[in-house]
């Protein structure tokens, strides 16, 4: 520097303050931002609240459904016969977690375990549906515009049964497949520049499994053990709500329209020569998650 130079007291300070050499530039560190809360990823049907430092993730969700199946199959026999087509409550429970760059990992259960009765020509008939579903699944959250996406995928295991017990007249018909395989899913949710707290949020999930079936019926007590393929498709859409409660927590309730459809391959146990089994079934109903 000349001798000649204007001395710059501004720079003089902060060189004293920090002995940083200025020319090299300022200090990285000193200028690092901290950890900023992002809004919560909606993972309908599982939903966490993740913000961008990570962390744990849980919530719980009831679900009133009500069941349906073909025309053709014994599902929805069933279904008719114990007066099952009423809305009825199912629950959910999911946990996880995720790391600053949105990797992370989540595990959901859900079951819907309901029986029915009613008469029919004079017959007592008494159904139960039991559905169940356990996914472990590998997650990555991304961000774009006003979107938060969550993709996972993982291995899941289900569980469905049907049993129709008419023993004042003929005796108890039951089918089950217990199957495992891999699952797929897209989750999402939408903020809203006009109303802070609001989203909108929806999911799909598809999962493809093989396992072993049984059907036992009054003539065949014993029941065949067939090999069966089966496919479960979720849809789910609705409103929710979030805000923060501090300490990088974020607090939500929302609800769903649900959809799910069992394609589970009993309908294909053969029994002799004719087929023998559930069918397809569907259920759709309303969900209610915090």
């Amino acid at each position: 520097m000349s001798l000649w130079e204007p001395v710059d007291p501004f720079r003089i300070a902060m060189a004293a303050a920090d002995p940083v050499d200025l020319a090299d530039g300022p200090d990285p560190e000193a200028y690092r931002p901290s950890c900023v809360e992002l809004p919560a990823v909606s993972v309908a049907s599982g939903c966490t609240a993740v913000e961008s430092c990570g962390g744990f993730t849980g919530g719980a969700e009831v679900i009133f459904f009500k069941p349906f199946g073909e025309a053709s199959q014994t599902g929805q026999q069933v279904i008719a016969f114990s007066n099952a087509d009423s809305f009825l409550p199912a629950w959910r429970l999911w946990g996880g977690w995720s790391d600053a760059e949105g990797l992370g990992f989540r595990v959901r259960w859900w079951q819907y375990d309901q029986f029915s009765t009613g008469t029919t020509l004079g017959v007592d008939f008494t159904s139960r549906l039991i559905f169940q579903k356990l996914d472990v699944e590998a997650t990555q959250r991304v961000q774009y515009r006003l979107w938060d996406i969550l993709y996972s995928g993982g291995v899941t295991w289900i569980g469905n049964e049907m049993a129709l017990d008419a023993s004042n007249v003929v005796g108890t018909d039951r089918w089950r497949l217990d199957a495992a395989g891999v699952t797929v899913g897209l989750q999402g949710i939408r903020r809203s520049r006009r109303f802070e707290h609001w989203r909108l949020q929806g999911s799909s999930q598809f999962s493809g499994v093989f396992g072993n079936g049984i059907a036992q019926t009054v003539a065949d007590p014993i029941g065949d053990q067939p090999s069966s393929m089966g496919a479960i498709l979720e849809f789910s859409v609705g409103p929710r709500w979030e805000r923060s409660i501090g300490g990088g927590a974020t607090a939500f309730a929302g609800g769903n329209a649900e959809a799910q459809y069992w394609m589970t391959g009993l309908g294909a146990v053969e029994d002799g020569v004719t087929p023998d089994g559930q069918g397809p079934l569907g259920l759709v109903g309303l969900s209610f998650n915090v």
